[in-house]
């Protein structure tokens, strides 16, 4: 009996209420927010990575030609795209394809940062939408190994991978200078 009515006093009373509720829910609060912090980090990278293959698949295919300079340039603008992150993360590839028709489509040339380029003259599978008879298209890859600062959310290395696809806009295919 002195045990229910010492139950019953515990359960109304309500000093330090406040402070019981904080102390459980405090680690859980700590958890979403820097689980929100490493998920912003992570969201950013990703849509930096997938800038750098839309931008070097545009630049290229507003050309006529790519030299070594150009490339060399454009391989220099990722790290002005990568901003914050680390540019030596990002691995890229830039390749020329002819589109023999709707089922053939052929590398005319591929260049690398950080990754080979593609064999001139072989096949590359392009999305249906892109297979149009006697036109060309530059394509734009980027790799980019993730690690989080933090370790909350992603644990290790994490591969963010992008394509792009542009029409190339003055000559078909943009030649290898």
């Amino acid at each position: 009996m002195k045990l229910t009515l010492r139950l019953r006093e515990f359960g109304k009373a309500s000093a330090g209420l406040a402070a019981l509720e904080f102390a459980i829910l405090l680690p859980m609060m700590v958890l979403l927010l820097f689980g929100a912090v490493d998920l912003i980090d992570a969201l950013g990278a990703n849509r930096r990575a997938e800038n750098v293959a839309a931008s070097l698949a545009d630049v290229v295919a507003r050309d006529t030609e790519i030299s070594d300079d150009e490339l060399d340039g454009l391989w220099a603008a990722i790290g002005v795209l990568m901003v914050p992150d680390d540019p030596d993360d990002v691995k890229a590839r830039i390749t020329s394809v002819d589109i023999e028709s709707t089922t053939t489509a052929r590398i005319v040339w591929s260049e690398g940062h950080g990754m080979s380029g593609l064999t001139a003259g072989g096949t590359i599978d392009l999305p249906d939408a892109m297979m149009i008879a006697g036109t060309s298209v530059i394509l734009a890859e980027t790799e980019l190994h993730y690690e989080s600062p933090l370790g909350i959310l992603f644990t290790g290395a994490v591969g963010l991978n992008h394509e792009a696809y542009r029409r190339s806009r003055l000559v078909d295919p943009i030649p290898r200078a």
